[in-house]
């Protein structure tokens, strides 16, 4: 059984996958250290969280370590209408 985070639940550091952070929406995550499970989901170590208009933010983007941002737009969602681009 997967544990879905909220955003009051997150703190830096912590080991989470990206399927647990899908219903935190409009909100700016930055993992690191990150492995394809295989159940083709996503572990890391969450480095960041916040609007991503932070120098904090633009400078995970500037440094040489891997890292896979994570987003999820609800505008997506919005009256469960999904676009494709």
């Amino acid at each position: 059984m997967i544990m879905y985070y909220e955003l009051n639940d997150l703190y830096k550091n912590m080991r989470v996958r990206v399927s647990q952070l899908s219903g935190i929406l409009d909100v700016c995550m930055i993992l690191l250290d990150t492995e394809l499970l295989a159940d083709g989901d996503v572990e890391g170590t969450l480095v960041y969280f916040g609007s991503g208009s932070t120098e904090e933010y633009t400078k995970w983007f500037m440094q040489e370590k891997a890292i896979t941002p994570v987003f999820f737009d609800s505008a997506i969602f919005e009256d469960g209408i999904m676009y494709d681009e």
